[in-house]
């Protein structure tokens, strides 16, 4: 079970990465409006809302993989993560169905909870080395380097999040598949199993 856990948040997580870059994408051609007035409002924040349900999934993959490893700190950061990712995507998808922005203070606690619960998880994930370094670098600086640039140039963000969680997808998928080869060999418990 564990092993198909990390595959689905490897898939969960390329899907996600593509949403995310298509949000910028969408962007540029339509910037969306407070209150939507056209499809290209909701269509972006329908793709974000399928960007941030990927995301869950794959944090969700990263903690089946990782938690016989990475001990209590990364527990805290995936939940924290996965909490935070929770209340973007009911934020968003309380936008997408009013036609405008709702739930003005639930969206700032969501980012306040990825950033932290992304911070942890990427130490995490370090420590563990389960996953290849990179992705604890990923996952520590991904979403803040996100954030600052969504600022500096509005959706541009979601280029910096496709990026992260396209790789992160990747190093999940490409681990996910040693562990189903092993479990079908009879090797060692997946959770137990050295990187």
């Amino acid at each position: 079970m564990s092993s198909n856990l990390v595959r689905w948040g490897g898939f969960s997580a390329t899907i996600a990465s593509v949403m995310y870059a298509l949000t910028t994408i969408l962007s540029l051609f339509a910037p969306q409006e407070v209150v939507f007035d056209s499809f290209a409002d909701y269509l972006l924040e329908a793709v974000f809302v399928v960007a941030l349900a990927g995301t869950l999934v794959a944090i969700a993959g990263l903690h089946a993989l990782q938690r016989g490893r990475y001990g209590r700190l990364g527990a805290a950061g995936s939940l924290t993560a996965f909490v935070g990712y929770a209340l973007l995507f009911v934020a968003a998808t309380a936008t997408t169905l009013a036609g405008r922005e709702t739930l003005d203070a639930v969206f700032p606690l969501g980012v306040l909870a990825v950033l932290v619960g992304s911070v942890l998880l990427g130490a995490a994930t370090l420590r563990a080395r389960v996953l290849p370094w990179w992705c604890g670098v990923l996952l520590i600086f991904g979403f803040p380097l996100s954030v600052a640039l969504d600022v500096a140039v509005s959706g541009a963000g979601g280029l910096v999040l496709g990026a992260v969680w396209a790789l992160v997808g990747y190093a999940l998928l490409s681990r996910g598949g040693v562990l189903a080869a092993g479990s079908a060999r009879g090797d060692v418990a997946p959770e137990t199993k050295s990187p």
